[in-house]
């Protein structure tokens, strides 16, 4: 949830022309807009630094990014049967990877981004959930 709410976040400010190229996708040919460049842009290192002192609301998507694929690594650690669940971790690490990448300013397309910032989180957050609530209702 607190992925969510900071990626939502980053969405209703910096993130806006993000929104736009995704609702602006023209459903009958997405390959041309899926492969533009991206206009999400993550906060750079030098944004970063100079937020520390100023706005510190700049920080929260790369928190919430961190907060994600951290515990859900420390719950699989903690109570992971199964060398699988590990791949829930995995998908949940995409978004942290792409806020340093483009902390650093590797460029994406926008079909990368709907990926690492959408759907892997959902599949990685809400497929171990999903799993972890069939384990328990099996177990009981």
């Amino acid at each position: 949830m607190t992925y969510l709410g900071g990626f939502a976040w980053h969405l209703a400010g910096d993130g806006a022309a993000f929104a736009a190229a995704l609702a602006s996708l023209d459903t009958a040919a997405p390959a041309a807009g899926l492969l533009a460049s991206s206009p999400l842009s993550v906060p750079s290192l030098a944004a970063l630094q100079a937020a520390a002192a100023t706005t510190p609301t700049t920080f929260v998507f790369p928190v919430a990014a961190a907060l994600l694929a951290v515990s859900l690594a420390a719950v699989i650690a903690r109570f992971g049967h199964a060398w699988t669940t590990w791949g829930y971790a995995l998908a949940a690490a995409v978004p942290l990877a792409l806020v340093a990448a483009g902390a650093v300013g590797v460029g994406r397309p926008v079909a990368v981004d709907l990926l690492g910032f959408v759907v892997c989180p959902l599949l990685g957050a809400g497929g171990f959930v999903v799993d972890a609530g069939w384990y328990l209702f099996a177990s009981r």
